[in-house]
């Protein structure tokens, strides 16, 4: 072989090795895909992403047998191009995640420790530090099932520091976790679609609140606050004329269901709208036609105690803020971040400030226009274009394992 052939060779053999290298399997697995919350859309977002780039073999590792790729690009508004779906019983997950380059994991209990040569965990609750001293004081008091759930938590947050690298949705998220658990985590916001309606704007007298309709310690929307709050709200004048409608995901299961039926007894008598998995068509009308947007995640909660019992960040706070709808939020946890007060929306802390506020903002029409241009203006920095940036970013950062 001549000198030039030779090298040929040499050139051919080294790119393909270099293409090999740069072309990464990366599997993502969430342990609770049923929810269908924002934990889900973030993941198969970032598989999103991450399958637009064509360097990665990208797939979802699936263990909810009602899910299909149909349904993840309806409710969420995905692409989903390119991106592999494989459907696994929970019991062989580690084995699967151990085919993969890259292992992306969203898990709030359950530990997978570091099933691939790099593995990321994506850390949604920002929990308080449990001792294994306090998780044992639990059995005596026969609180076998929070003994078994905190003890699984201590193994995931130890997996969480040992591994590659750690998301979370929020500075918040990442202050709590370094704080407790000595975790350094960075931030990735989550990807906020745009809602803008076309225009002209044409709002109503509509009162928006969206999130997964279930009662919990952890990310509970907190409806049965805010239903007390408008029945307050109602009752004044010149509030008659407006609606609240709760939109969000809803399980089968019994409690979810019965939680349902509590929150629509609650609101007998008041023009309370429920508007249960409604698709990502269905929730751009609900943004276009809304003016205000409620959330009350946090409410009554000591956030230095029960970090975790907050709103981590706020996903459909910032897609309301994109729709010109002004957020009135608990200034608690990551929704601090999101909205400034008396510029892009207002925090609030008791249901007197709520009413008040709300009855402030719909009596004066101009301060409702400055806020939704700063709500607007506010959104920005969480699109989904930045998204994509921080994603492409990240991936390029631990793909060098």
């Amino acid at each position: 072989m001549g000198r030039v052939g030779f090298l040929r060779s040499t050139y051919i053999r080294d790119h393909a090795a270099e293409r090999e290298r740069s072309h990464v399997k990366i599997t993502f697995y969430n342990a609770a895909w049923a929810t269908m919350g924002g934990g889900e859309k973030y993941l198969a977002a970032m598989a999103d992403v991450a399958a637009q780039s064509g360097n990665h073999t990208v797939t979802l590792l699936v263990d909810s047998p009602s899910l299909t790729l149909d349904l993840l690009r309806t409710r969420f508004g995905l692409g989903l191009r390119g991106v592999g779906f494989q459907r696994i019983d929970r019991r062989h997950v580690r084995n699967a995640l151990r085919k993969a380059d890259l292992a992306c994991i969203v898990s709030n209990v359950l530990p997978f420790g570091h099933p691939a040569p790099a593995t990321v965990y994506v850390m949604q609750v920002p929990h308080r530090h449990v001792a294994p001293a306090s998780i044992l004081a639990m059995v005596p008091r026969m609180e076998i099932h929070e003994a078994a759930k905190s003890l699984s938590r201590f193994v995931l947050l130890r997996d969480a520091r040992r591994s590659n690298a750690v998301l979370v949705y929020s500075q918040f998220a990442a202050n709590v976790l370094e704080r407790e658990h000595s975790i350094r985590a960075t931030v990735l916001y989550p990807p906020i679609d745009d809602f803008a309606p076309a225009p002209p704007l044409q709002k109503q007298k509509i009162i928006l609140s969206v999130g997964r309709i279930f009662r919990g310690l952890y990310n509970d929307k907190r409806y049965d606050i805010l239903l007390d709050g408008f029945r307050q709200l109602f009752a004044l004048p010149g509030m008659g004329e407006w609606e609240y409608w709760i939109a969000g995901a809803c399980a089968t299961d019994h409690e979810s269901q019965s939680y349902l039926h509590e929150l629509r007894r609650q609101a007998a008598g008041l023009p309370v709208r429920f508007l249960v998995n409604v698709s990502h068509q269905e929730l751009r009308d609900c943004y276009a036609r809304a003016s205000l947007f409620w959330h009350g995640a946090g409410y009554g909660v000591d956030e230095t105690q029960h970090p975790d019992r907050t709103e981590h960040f706020g996903m459909s706070t910032v897609e309301s803020m994109s729709a010109f709808c002004i957020p009135l939020v608990v200034a608690k946890g990551g929704q601090k971040e999101i909205v400034s007060d008396g510029e892009s929306g207002y925090l609030w802390n008791t249901l007197d400030e709520l009413v008040h506020r709300t009855v402030a903002l719909a009596s004066d029409p101009s301060r409702l226009v400055g806020l939704r241009e700063g709500a607007r203006v506010r959104y920005t920095a969480f699109s989904r274009s930045v998204f994509e940036e921080s994603v492409r970013t990240f991936l390029d950062s631990i793909r060098r394992f």
